[in-house]
């Protein structure tokens, strides 16, 4: 066989997208602000281990899979740094890299003067 004979399969990751939003999650009954990262053009199957997402040094704080297992919602509640890309694993285990660049600068933020006092604001621009 010489090289010229080897196909090459399409990487099914080129599928795969990300989003990044600010979003109000109920957490210990009270809301906080976190960053939301949809990662969606995957299979990600539910597990027994607690899926992660890390972004740089920062892991999510929690990851949701919808039951079509078709998208993952990471959750994070530090301030994500740019990066060429992310990882998504379970337990400690990195299952999958994605070279999707990530910049959390240009995302919309929430108005801080339409949430509630009881809002927790982990990103606190002050």
């Amino acid at each position: 066989m010489e090289a010229k004979d080897i196909l090459r399969k399409p990487d099914p990751r080129r599928n795969v997208r990300m989003e990044l939003r600010e979003v109000l999650l109920e957490l210990h009954e009270k809301p906080h602000l976190l960053m939301r990262m949809r990662i969606t053009g995957w299979r990600f199957p539910h597990r027994a281990q607690e899926p992660f997402v890390v972004v740089g040094e920062v892991i999510s704080r929690l990851v949701h899979i919808a039951p079509d297992e078709l998208t993952a919602d990471a959750y994070f509640d530090r301030p994500i740094q740019a990066a060429r890309g992310f990882s998504f694993g379970y337990g400690r285990t990195i299952e999958w890299d994605f070279d999707i660049e990530v910049d959390a600068r240009g995302i919309e933020r929430l108005d801080r003067r339409r949430l509630g006092e009881d809002v927790v604001d982990l990103f606190d621009e002050a």
